[in-house]
């Protein structure tokens, strides 16, 4: 017989950590929304669709100029939604 277990937990934050997972859940969903609107703005066009390692690294451009605000939180949170890129949007206007 095997027997399912389940926990779970809560995180019992203080003010500045609280802040700290608002600014990286913000910092992640608005990488996500910037590159899924970079694809969806290339497949309109008919262009090809840049890759997720392409939107990374125009990414970094961006953020030595008016993206410096990502330099405050970790290099991690918008990693998650290029690889999110990969795995669910085309990389060609024919795929």
């Amino acid at each position: 017989m095997i027997i399912l277990r389940a926990f779970k937990t809560e995180l019992d934050l203080n003010n500045v950590q609280k802040t700290a997972c608002a600014r990286h859940a913000g910092a992640a969903r608005w990488t996500y929304n910037w590159g899924l609107t970079r694809k969806m703005e290339a497949y309109r066009k008919g262009e090809k669709v840049p890759s997720a390692i392409d939107l990374h690294r125009e990414l970094n451009v961006l953020k030595q100029g008016e993206l410096s605000w990502m330099f405050e939180i970790s290099k991690c949170a918008p990693r998650k939604p290029c690889a999110i890129w990969i795995r669910r949007m085309p990389t060609s206007s024919g795929g």
